[in-house]
């Protein structure tokens, strides 16, 4: 591999991102890794140059505020690497009833989830395309396919992901960049998660996966050519039961589901 080519993975602190970020340093990639400041990024990158002899290069900033995806961009530019990876994972989500949400939260999810993720494909597409083979991963989420109660926000905003990138797949035919969007269910990533996943009950439990599982399935899917990623047989058994029920039932088994929300403030 050229020593000159970097992955961009955003979110790389925790969770899914950092499993990633590390899978690719396994995979003798250099990176360069966004999350939001005091995150202890800056140590985790020292690690991966210093484990596995490759660049790893941190940026810390908010990319919800209105020039937070230019000013990363921006650094990328300005350290000229060439990017040939562009891993969107940055991410925010809350629960409960639409009413119970403060502005912030509203904000947040819309500005983080969709905004930043598509101003990042489109600064870093030009790029991208320069270069014999380069990949863009976008995480969604397996309610993507569905309207849920006391998630409609945040679900929204990953039904989102899954068509804007659905979408690129089909206008970037024929062209050496390839998209493809990772869907997993419940990820055990912090004890927030952890308490979510005991409360949504036997599918979340008996379906959740580890971060490093969805990396690997999600890397080795986007390397096979791979448009969509669900990770898991459970959740993938899931979703073709799912494909034949009516929507009003897959609507009441959701709101069951999800129906125990907890609010964060």
């Amino acid at each position: 591999m050229n020593k000159d080519f970097y992955a961009v993975v955003t979110g790389a602190s925790s969770g899914i991102g950092k499993a990633i970020a590390y899978k690719l340093a396994v995979m003798d990639f250099n990176l360069i890794l966004h999350s939001l400041p005091d995150q202890g990024l800056g140590n985790f990158c020292n690690e991966l140059a210093s484990t596995f002899k490759i660049k790893a290069l941190h940026y810390e900033g908010d990319l919800t505020v209105t020039n937070g995806p230019e000013l990363f961009y921006g650094y990328v530019r300005s350290k000229g690497c060439q990017v040939t990876i562009l891993v969107n994972n940055a991410g925010i989500g809350f629960e409960g009833p639409i009413d119970t949400y403060s502005p912030v939260q509203i904000d947040n999810m819309i500005l983080l989830n969709i905004r930043a993720l598509t101003l990042l494909t489109f600064y870093f597409i030009s790029e991208l395309k320069k270069h014999e083979k380069s990949y863009i991963l976008n995480i969604s989420s397996f309610g993507c396919y569905l309207p849920t109660a006391y998630k409609s926000i945040y679900l929204a905003s990953k039904s989102y992901i899954y068509y804007f990138t659905r979408a690129l797949e089909s206008e970037l035919t024929g062209t050496n960049l390839q998209t493809c969007v990772l869907i997993p269910a419940a990820v055990r990533t912090n004890k927030v998660v952890l308490d979510r996943i005991t409360r949504n009950g036997w599918f979340s439990k008996k379906s959740a996966l580890d971060p490093e599982e969805v990396a690997i399935i999600g890397l080795e899917g986007m390397f096979k050519g791979r448009k969509v990623i669900i990770p898991g047989s459970l959740t993938n058994l899931f979703f073709y039961v799912g494909m034949f029920l009516p929507e009003g039932i897959m609507l009441l088994i959701t709101r069951h589901i999800f129906r125990n929300y907890r609010q964060i403030v």
